[in-house]
């Protein structure tokens, strides 16, 4: 009882102070008052605390087993490790909400007290936008969906968290994707404010890009990380689905790498700048989608919370920033105009405009695939599309990106006048080479004719660029390791990005090699029989049972040359009899052998056994385009220092 009251007064008090910052940063906006811009700093400050004393509260009442709290009762039970009873904490409906608005009150803190010296009137009108969006998340958790709502009684046990959720893949995924979703709230906050203060040039850009790679860097760790818990918990031999709250998490990501790329154009050139806030706003348009999409229940998903009236809010909050964002947009449309056109030539800059083009309209069409069942359902005729509906849209723009960061990094910001085939004749090269390897290795698949060599040509371009590193290094005093990194922290922003290149490339050829040279079959065994799939054969050694705590466990062993591979059929008795499979995976870097144990009748167990090839590459490649986000992002940003309003004082004062 008392935890749940220290919690709710937690919540409140920073829900009062939240409320205090969003009305007192916009009137310091509006009006240039630093003293005023301070106070809704702070508060914002202290709304942060509270949602941090909300959150620790919360965390105690799980581990301690406070049953008397409904969402204790609903998400926990005392057979759950530590580790899953922790997360329990972000497992559930007000739980995810408390994490969500807890991460983004503390990434706001820190990026309005980075740049409040810089800009403060700026950084008011930001300070606003996030202390109305965190407000939004504690109205809802104070008045419809508290985290600390109380049951008429104390069980003595709960009711656990759902089997599918008792895994590992429970520490890791939902956080970097609840971190990646409040992520977007923060570039989005500060375009806002640099429309509501006019500040349209590239300063904001410089800003921005800062946060919106932290967004990015998270979104990327949280969909590598989901494809690899579904790969190994839901036994369907795959790791994307097209699912529509997959979807929801990959749009503001695609949203999101556009517009990180076409920054580039504006910093440089000084165009594309209404088309930049338009991204960074969709990106955070298309999160709050997905956020609605979850928790509203109106689209079929492994992934939605049960219906809620939250979907209501949620769907009133998404219409609320739309209104909001596209008037600050529209209000400043006539001062962002770009100062001389866009170059689509041939150069960086084309390349550049063609990407955003080609990742906006996959972006559009996946939004479509998502929300048509919803469009659809307005006319009484559900339509619904499939997983070959976003391969057939996805795959030739998606090959176009790849043959354009084959090309683009090695055009010139200039246009291109001559002499293409020495600007392009290593990547062209390497992709001739790897074309005439697939050929002559037997290769007929289109689509890994095709994208293959893109890949190759990709990795030459980036391979080129570090070349240059060690050519530079050598021209330096010390060892060449010792000054090739030297070279590297000179310019990290470059060389981060080419390694986040790397790792979109080594991942696109995962994807590549699994989907085309996927085998499986489905096969009924006795023991001491026998299936081959591809060059491996497993055979059947028998059936055990093993209890396990909670949960009974159903394991067959399956022989393949020195190695035994057990997969298992997982019940819960305290749950229902609820049950899901354990797949057991043999991984190389090259391929994995993966089985599901589909049933099982006397002494015969069905299996369905695949071979996925280069699956492994897909988490390699992941892993390096996280690096290289954290390789480019430590470089400092240089903002503009903003201009004080007369008046008002030569300095800013203190956060």
């Amino acid at each position: 009882m008392f935890l749940a009251e220290l919690g709710s007064a937690f919540l409140l008090a920073s829900f009062v102070l939240a409320v205090l910052s969003g009305v007192a940063g916009v009137v310091a906006g509006r009006g240039g008052d630093l003293t005023l811009a301070r106070v809704a700093r702070r508060a914002f400050y202290a709304a942060a605390l509270g949602l941090v004393g909300a959150s620790g509260t919360l965390l105690t009442a799980l581990l301690s087993h406070d049953f008397v709290i409904a969402y204790v009762f609903e998400h926990s039970d005392r057979s759950l490790s530590l580790p899953l009873t922790a997360a329990a904490f972000y497992g559930g409906q007000e739980g995810s909400l408390l994490y969500w608005a807890l991460l983004l009150a503390l990434m706001g803190s820190v990026a309005v007290a980075a740049a409040a010296v810089s800009n403060p009137g700026t950084t008011a009108f930001a300070n606003a936008v996030l202390a109305g969006i965190v407000g939004f998340f504690l109205l809802v958790m104070v008045f419809v969906a508290s985290p600390f709502a109380l049951l008429s009684g104390t069980p003595t046990d709960g009711l656990g968290l759902n089997p599918l959720l008792r895994d590992g893949g429970m520490l890791i995924h939902p956080p970097f994707q609840l971190a990646g979703y409040s992520a977007f709230g923060v570039p989005f906050a500060f375009a806002i404010a640099a429309l509501l203060s006019g500040r349209d040039d590239a300063a904001w850009v410089a800003q921005t890009r800062r946060y919106a790679l932290v967004a990015w860097g998270l979104q990327s760790a949280g969909l590598t990380l989901g494809m690899w818990w579904a790969y190994h918990v839901l036994g369907w031999g795959g790791y994307f689905g097209w699912d529509p709250v997959e979807n929801a998490a990959l749009m503001p990501w695609l949203a999101t790498t556009a517009y990180i790329h076409s920054a580039q154009v504006q910093e440089r050139r000084g165009t594309l700048r209404a088309w930049n806030f338009g991204l960074v706003i969709a990106a955070f348009l298309l999160s709050v989608l997905g956020t609605f999409v979850v928790r509203s229940g109106i689209l079929p998903s492994v992934h939605t919370f049960a219906v809620s009236p939250l979907g209501t809010w949620f769907f009133g909050f998404l219409v609320a920033s739309v209104a909001i964002s596209g008037g600050a947009l529209a209000r400043r449309s006539g001062r962002l105009r770009s100062p001389q056109p866009v170059d689509a030539s041939p150069s960086r800059e084309g390349a550049f405009l063609l990407q955003n083009i080609l990742l906006v309209a996959l972006t559009a069409a996946v939004l479509w695939g998502t929300l048509l069942p919803l469009i659809s359902g307005m006319t009484g005729r559900t339509l619904v599309v499939g997983a070959a509906y976003y391969e057939r849209v996805s795959a030739p723009l998606l090959v176009a990106v790849l043959a354009l960061l084959a090309v683009g990094p090695l055009l010139p910001w200039q246009r291109v006048r001559g002499g293409w085939l020495r600007l392009l004749r290593w990547p062209l090269a390497a992709a001739g080479v790897t074309l005439a390897g697939l050929v002559a290795a037997g290769v007929r698949q289109p689509g890994a004719l095709v994208a293959l060599p893109l890949v190759a040509a990709g990795l030459v371009t980036c391979l080129l660029e570090y070349g240059r590193v060690a050519v530079l290094a050598r021209r330096l005093a010390g060892p060449l390791p010792l000054a090739a990194a030297r070279v590297v922290a000179r310019n990290r922003r470059r060389y981060g990005a080419y390694l986040a290149h790397v790792g979109i490339l080594v991942v696109a050829a995962g994807l590549v090699g699994s989907h085309v040279w996927q085998q499986s079959r489905q096969v009924i065994l006795l023991p001491g029989q026998s299936v081959t799939v591809g060059s491996h054969t497993l055979t059947y050694e028998g059936m055990a049972a093993q209890p396990a705590g909670d949960h009974s466990a159903l394991v067959a062993r399956l022989a393949m040359g020195d190695e035994t591979l057990e997969p298992a059929r997982l019940t819960y008795p305290s749950l229902g009899g609820q049950a899901l499979t354990h797949v057991a995976i043999r991984s190389s870097p090259f391929e994995d052998v993966y089985v599901v144990l589909a049933g099982a009748d006397g002494g015969a167990a069905a299996f369905t056994v695949y071979v996925n090839p280069l699956v492994t590459w897909i988490w390699v490649g992941g892993a390096l385009l996280i690096l290289g986000v954290l390789l480019g992002n430590l470089v400092r940003p240089e903002v503009e220092r903003e201009r004080v309003p007369a008046g008002l004082g030569a300095t800013v004062p203190a956060r």
